[in-house]
């Protein structure tokens, strides 16, 4: 799915941010953001006021230089070709200086691999969502007999809200509400197969959100971000909960109870040492890790999360913080 991390660092073949550089043995998705330029449909996202910035100076060069034309070809004033020429050609190298970055987005960004393979480039948006599938569903099929840890990072719920024509319409929500229908019928999906391969009881599920609904997305008057519900703010908008606070839903028949419901604060940093501990590992030593084992939470032999205080960054900037004082 979505790494959303980039490729590289100093140089376009040297994968240093790249999914299997990071612990990962297979991937298979989009290695940075999905942006509205991938769609080709909406104003673009990507720096818009810089480049409507760059448009506007482009738009007054090619003004200067039709003015100059005309004046001369008309005999209005006197002018030398040798400065429309020059005027002309500056104004096409200042074009195509940014429009070489900006322009061609879709084309830089908008793409696909498997493993350090570009396969689509630009993506079809129109097929992303059936050949994430079916990668994640022959994933599970592959491993069956084997230990295995799944990642999926789905587009959806993101702008530009990439539906596939048999979910447009199905919600009362709009779009966005369409997009939230086509993406549980993939985790549906996915829960079918590992229903169907009896994995049901030695698989642990972890469904949740990086960040809560965006406020600021609209299309006219449109709203493309979802609801955080009684939470303040929204994606982006500093430390408020609305922004951080999402629901984690958890499933392992047979291990975990049915229909519990924790209201101790996580953190998706916890994935990473409950997966190690599910896996038998142990977590690194040499280093300091800000997560925590979920399982004792999860499996009521504790009643507070392991956390006394979490931090919430944006950037080098602390937004916000908790505290909870231990045994209070």
């Amino acid at each position: 799915g979505k790494w959303h991390m980039g490729v590289n660092c100093k140089s376009r073949r040297d994968h240093c941010h790249h999914p299997l550089n990071h612990g990962f043995d297979y991937f298979y998705g989009m290695p940075f953001t999905l942006l509205n330029e991938c769609q080709g449909t909406d104003d673009p996202e990507l720096a818009k006021s810089l480049q409507d910035t760059y448009w506007l100076y482009t738009q007054m060069i090619i003004l200067a230089v039709l003015t100059l034309l005309i004046g001369k070809l008309t005999n209005l004033f006197s002018v030398k070709w040798k400065i429309i020429i020059c005027l002309a050609i500056c104004g096409l190298l200042y074009f195509i200086s940014w429009f070489s970055s900006y322009g061609f987005t879709k084309y830089w960004n908008c793409i696909l691999m498997r493993n350090h393979d570009i396969t689509e480039q630009p993506m079809n948006l129109e097929k992303t969502t059936s050949n994430m599938l079916k990668e994640a569903v022959s994933f599970i099929e592959r491993n069956t007999h084997r230990p295995f840890l799944l990642f999926v990072s789905l587009l959806h719920v993101h702008t530009p809200l990439t539906t596939t024509e048999k979910f447009q319409g199905r919600s009362r929500h709009g779009l966005y509400g369409d997009n939230v229908e086509e993406m549980d019928w993939m985790v549906g999906r996915l829960l079918d197969v590992i229903d169907k391969e009896g994995l049901k009881n030695t698989t642990f599920i972890y469904f949740a959100s990086d960040h809560g609904g965006s406020l600021e997305a609209h299309r006219g008057n449109a709203q493309l971000g979802g609801w955080n519900g009684i939470y303040k703010g929204g994606k982006g908008m500093g430390g408020w909960e609305g922004g951080i606070r999402v629901p984690g839903i958890v499933r392992w028949p047979g291990v975990l109870p049915a229909g519990t419901v924790i209201k101790e604060l996580t953190s998706l940093m916890d994935i990473f040492p409950t997966v190690i501990h599910l896996a038998g590992g142990a977590v690194p030593q040499d280093r300091v890790i800000d997560g925590r084992t979920l399982l004792p939470l999860l499996r009521g032999t504790v009643q507070h999360s392991a956390h006394e205080f979490m931090f919430h960054y944006c950037g080098v900037f602390l937004h916000a913080a908790r505290w909870h004082q231990k045994d209070s």
